[in-house]
């Protein structure tokens, strides 16, 4: 599953965000479309809000969320 980003205490050095993959920016969408905020979205992702804003904006992984929608139908047909 998803690992979270441990946390560091102040003064240290910040953790290395991680930079999505095509199947995280369509897991970007199926997590926005269940209601979780950005921020939430990026802490489970383990990278930096702004970057699952360009997922969103369609800025980065252009096509992702017309492949997360085919995901979201194929799994609701019986």
């Amino acid at each position: 599953m998803i690992e979270g980003i441990p946390q560091t205490p102040p003064g240290s050095i910040a953790p290395e965000y991680r930079v999505l993959s095509a199947a995280d920016a369509k897991l970007v969408w199926i997590l926005k479309w269940s209601g979780n905020a950005d921020h939430v979205i990026a802490h489970k992702l383990g990278t930096m809000p702004s970057r699952v804003s360009d997922i969103l904006a369609e800025n980065t992984h252009v096509g992702s969320r017309d492949q997360a929608t085919k995901m979201v139908a194929q799994r609701e047909e019986p």
